[in-house]
């Protein structure tokens, strides 16, 4: 009953906002949007996750529309006991495949062999992505499809959904309903960002609600920009 409330919600939601203009965040606070990054952009993501965990993300525009990069997980490097680095380090990737414009949402497909905490990597997913200006503000939905059960991808197929909302240009708010499609499994998570140039800020918390999810949780994210 409460995967059906905020399932329908979200579909309300959508059917609200539906028209909008291209923003610049890939993800929502760990649903990926279909934004991509821009052309000779680096960035640079750590997440920091609780029983000292860290989360390692780099990731390079080739063009505007495809963007890569890896992500290396540290767990226990805050705090006591044996530090555990997981090698190798996973492939990341997305490609945006349309914009959003006027009545098109933004797609894309992607890839995210790494996760953290409790988590299990994301594997392949197409995020479709759409936009409302209010202002200077905007509102942001985004729904995403993902699977990392290559061989049977048509059961075990999850979902992400989640709205952004840009305050400033500086401020934003996020909500998302993630893995909402199993039946084991149900994160709702929020965030609240704050950019100091070129340095971003995110404060996220996470409550579980699946059978074996870890109920509540703090994630601290920094995020860099640059460009070459």
């Amino acid at each position: 009953m409460k995967k059906a409330f905020i399932c329908t919600a979200f579909i309300l939601a959508a059917a609200v906002y539906s028209f909008g203009a291209q923003a610049r965040n890939i993800e929502l606070v760990d649903v990926p949007t279909a934004n991509s990054m821009l052309k000779a952009e680096l960035r640079y993501d750590v997440k920091f996750y609780s029983g000292g965990g860290v989360l390692n993300r780099v990731y390079v525009g080739i063009f505007d529309r495809l963007m890569i990069g890896a992500a290396l997980n540290v767990t226990n490097l805050v705090g006591t006991g044996q530090i555990q680095v997981i090698l190798p380090p996973k492939l990341l990737g997305k490609f945006r495949i349309t914009d959003d414009d006027g009545a098109v949402p933004a797609i894309a497909i992607g890839y995210e062999g790494e996760s953290y905490f409790d988590m299990a990597a994301r594997g392949v997913f197409l995020s479709v992505t759409k936009e409302v200006m209010l202002g200077s503000a905007f509102i942001q939905l985004t729904g995403t499809v993902y699977s990392n059960q290559f061989s049977e991808i048509l059961n075990n197929i999850d979902m992400g959904a989640g709205i952004a909302f840009a305050i400033t240009p500086d401020l934003a708010l996020s909500a998302e309903a993630d893995s909402f499609l199993l039946d084991n499994s149900l994160n709702i998570n929020g965030g609240i960002s704050y950019r100091f140039e070129p340095i971003t800020l995110e404060v996220i918390l996470k409550y579980g609600l699946g059978e074996n999810d870890i109920r509540h949780s703090r994630v601290l994210r920094l995020t860099y920009i640059s460009y070459f």
